[in-house]
């Protein structure tokens, strides 16, 4: 079986969207040990000569594929492969080619199907989406996801599903990384797309402004993509209200080398993400590579791995010591690289795909 590894992902230019950045990390990592191919749609914005765009229909994805053998890694998402949600020709297409070819499948579900009311028209369109993953997953040879919620839904799919979980690695590089007390005090960053800025904002206002008061918090950064004038105008609503005594530095888009020095100059990270979604955030994982303390309406010093890492806005203001937050900031630092370093997600992907890893340097 040749070591070629063709990757079916719905982005690929870097930096247009989370599996873009997740595929161009994973193939960073395998170091061009192997030769990839990708298959991306039609529409998606890349000019590769490895890049091979296709029309989204089963027929195009056909012919693109081995007739014998093969080794394919599909990035999935619904909505990127289909605008409703339910990319049949792509989950019917590849379960019938790896029954057909004796290639070998791996399926990274980065999403899985929505789940709707009974009486919402889109409920049987997500029924129809959930048999065709099922079909799929019963024939894939390795299945991965971000999250146990997610593993747990497709475990459920059929006795012979063997589902791991996977989380997401950091959507930004390490580049800055001080010493934690070189560090300006109680200045807290908030990182990611401003859809998301704005819903953690509303949604920890009021844990966040006892906190501007009792002096805990002093100044709020803001740094990310997707900024609109409605947006901006809520955010920087949002962030006044919070009294905050050295104010707030609120900007978009940066560069990685720009985020991760402001990753790497804050004390604390804020995030609402709860146990079902922060294994899939990119924006979370990025604040523990770059040893920060997180702080999280869902940190319980008595819950599992990650959560327990966390600090939740009561817990600081009642007092926790600068040793403790250090501690808890250098577990998460290290529970990141342990389960979702780079390295570790290429090299779980290449063992499921049969790539040999021991030349690896």
């Amino acid at each position: 079986m040749s070591d070629e590894v063709i990757i079916i992902t719905p982005e690929l230019q870097e930096g247009a969207g989370g599996l873009a950045d997740y595929t161009v990390r994973v193939v960073e990592a395998w170091r061009d040990l192997w030769p990839v191919r990708f298959l991306v749609p039609a529409a998606a914005d890349v000019s590769s000569p490895a890049v091979e765009q296709i029309e989204r229909s089963a027929e195009a994805l056909r012919e693109r594929l081995p007739r014998r053998g093969g080794k394919v890694l599909l990035q999935y998402s619904a909505y990127g492969f289909d605008r409703h949600g339910y990319p049949r020709w792509l989950l019917r297409t590849l379960a019938d080619w790896r029954k057909r070819s004796a290639g070998l499948l791996v399926v990274m579900f980065h999403e899985i199907w929505t789940f709707w009311p009974v009486l919402n028209t889109n409920y049987f369109v997500q029924w129809l989406h959930r048999r065709e993953i099922r079909h799929l997953v019963r024939h894939a040879d390795a299945v991965f996801t971000s999250t146990p919620s997610q593993a747990e839904h497709l475990r459920a799919l059929g006795p012979a599903s063997a589902v791991q979980v996977l989380p997401v690695g950091s959507n930004i590089r390490t580049q800055h990384s001080p010493a934690r007390h070189d560090c300006e005090r109680g200045v807290a960053l908030l990182f990611g797309l401003q859809t998301s800025r704005v819903r953690a904002l509303r949604r920890m206002q009021s844990d966040l402004k006892p906190l501007s008061a009792a002096g805990r918090i002093t100044r709020i950064v803001t740094r990310g993509a997707g900024n609109s004038s409605s947006g901006n105008d809520e955010e920087r609503a949002l962030l006044k209200e919070m009294g905050l005594t050295k104010g707030f530095d609120m900007s978009g888009a940066c560069s990685e080398s720009e985020i991760s020095a402001a990753l790497s100059a804050a004390t604390f990270g804020i995030s609402a993400h709860d146990e079902l979604s922060l294994m899939k955030s990119g924006t979370f994982m990025a604040y523990a590579a770059h040893g920060l303390n997180i702080l999280s309406p869902f940190g319980d010093p008595l819950a599992a791995e990650p959560l327990c890492w966390l600090t939740s806005p009561a817990e600081l203001l009642t007092g926790v010591s600068a040793d403790h937050l250090n501690s808890r900031a250098e577990k998460l630092r290290t529970w990141q690289e342990r389960t979702s370093s780079w390295p570790r997600i290429g090299d779980e992907f290449a063992r499921a795909l049969q790539i040999e890893t021991a030349s690896r340097p």
